[in-house]
């Protein structure tokens, strides 16, 4: 069973995780249109030259790929797009920290299951558009039942004597 430590350490998990997608989502829609409206804004702003085809040709192919290396920097640039990233990686390290010594088979769709949550319900605070709440919410209580279940089972597989728990160390291995 997972102690108290474990599944606060998990329900972190799960809302660092879930808090995050939906605001790297809105961040990179967001850098999206910017970029654009700047490469919509660069066609309109050429005029047409009379020079070779071959040069026309190789200008274009330097022009993709530094149009393509200043998207990226610009996407590094962007607090929206990158602060998310970092919490989300630090709600990672947790994950494999727990990971370490809790039962997987609780784990796993404790933090799926609760990132899920926390993503549908910080989608729905950030004014995303949800096509059919009703099941949405729906769904994500079926999630949870289905955790709590699991749950429960390995609370009775225990009472009965039996063990759940699935730890290894690196000394084992």
């Amino acid at each position: 069973m997972v102690n108290a430590t474990e599944a606060l350490s998990l329900i972190l998990v799960g809302a660092l995780w879930g808090c995050t997608n939906p605001l790297m989502r809105k961040g990179f829609a967001e850098e999206t249109t910017k970029q654009s409206t700047a490469v919509a804004n660069e066609k309109g702003s050429k005029g047409t030259g009379n020079g070779n085809d071959d040069d026309k040709s190789n200008n274009h192919n330097n022009h993709n790929k530094s149009l393509f290396v200043r998207r990226k920097l610009a996407l590094l640039a962007n607090i929206k797009v990158w602060l998310p990233y970092l919490v989300n990686q630090c709600g990672s390290l947790l994950y494999y920290k727990t990971l370490a010594s809790s039962n997987l088979t609780l784990s796993v769709p404790i933090c799926n299951a609760m990132a899920m949550a926390f993503s549908s319900v910080t989608s729905v605070l950030l004014g995303e558009r949800v096509d059919r709440p009703g099941r949405a919410a729906g769904g994500v209580c079926l999630v949870l039942l289905g955790v709590a279940i699991c749950m429960y089972s390995s609370l009775e597989e225990e009472e009965r004597g039996g063990t759940t728990t699935t730890t290894t160390t690196g000394e084992e291995l």
